[in-house]
Parts: C-alpha cells; structure tokens; sequence
C-alpha cells in the first residue's frame, strides 16, 4: 500500500468539501420556494414614520411664537390593500409630561407604497427656543388569506423625536 500523495489528498477534501456543502444548502433551498409561496397568499402591509421636521411657512401665518410641523409616515403594501390608519402627534414639554397635540384617523387605499404627511402647529413655551416632537402610527387591515378566513393585522411605529426651532419672539 503506497501513501497518498498530495494530489490524491487535494482530491479527497475538495470531494468532502463539496458533499458537506451540498447537505448543507439542500434543505435552505428546499424551504426557500415553500415559504415565498405562502407569503404570495396573504396582504402584507407596514409603516414606517418618519422624525418631524418644520414646514418653511408655505400656506400658514408665521407669529414667530409657533410653527407648522411636518408628521410622516410611509405605509408598504404588497397588493392592493384597503387601510386604516391612526396617527397621534405629540409634543414634550418635560421629561414626563407628553401632551398630544394632533390626532388623524383615516383609510387610504395602498397598492405599492404611500406616503402620507399631516401638520400641525406646534407653540413653545415662554422662554423656549426649541419644542421637542414625536408621532405614533398604527396600521389595520384585512389579511385575505385564500386559505382560511379573513382576519385583521396591524403595524405600528414610532418616530424618533425631533428638536423644532421657534423664536418665540426672541432673537
């Protein structure tokens, strides 16, 4: 019996190599078009709300004592999808007291993505430069799954908060 030589032992462990491989990738590619298949079935549907930002005076008075603030959000549908949103605009006037300055509850139909941006006019206090900003969105919608009964889903999120500049008659 001759020993290997480095030719055949080369061989041998790109054979083993290959064949480990192979048993490892055989069930990720085997469930990958299972699940892509059942997502095909259903609506799927999410948002995403964006961090406030100050709108530049078009259409509203400027006072110097507030401003009009810009609340977004984006809500994805995979297909054409009646939804139901409820947006809350909140303002924090100190470290735990949070008022809610706006409310939007409406639907939009969503075939793709839509983006939906509400205002609203945002006062500091006296002595402040700054008002700190934030806004929630939840989603709701029909998931209308062929394969059993129709139900309700839901997405929420929150915006990052953001610092808004008002002179608030100072200079």
């Amino acid at each position: 019996m001759t020993p290997p030589t480095k030719s055949r032992l080369s061989a041998r462990l790109a054979l083993v190599s290959t064949v480990s491989l192979g048993l490892l990738a055989g069930p990720i590619a085997m469930a990958a078009p299972a699940s892509a298949a059942e997502t095909s079935k259903r609506d799927n549907c999410s948002v995403t709300a964006y961090k406030p930002h100050a709108d530049n005076g078009r259409g509203w008075k400027n006072d110097r004592k507030s401003v009009r603030v810009n609340f977004a959000f984006k809500i994805h549908c995979d297909k054409g999808t009646r939804v139901y949103f409820n947006q809350k605009m909140f303002q924090e006037k100190g470290r735990w007291d949070v008022k809610r300055i706006g409310h939007v509850d409406d639907s939009v139909w969503v075939d793709g993505t839509e983006y939906i941006v509400n205002d609203e006019r945002v006062s500091a206090d006296r002595h402040d430069k700054f008002v700190k900003v934030f806004h929630t969105v939840r989603i709701e919608f029909k998931d209308n799954d062929r394969s059993k009964r129709s139900s309700w889903s839901s997405d929420f999120d929150k915006s990052p908060t953001a610092y808004i500049r008002v002179d608030n008659g100072h200079k």
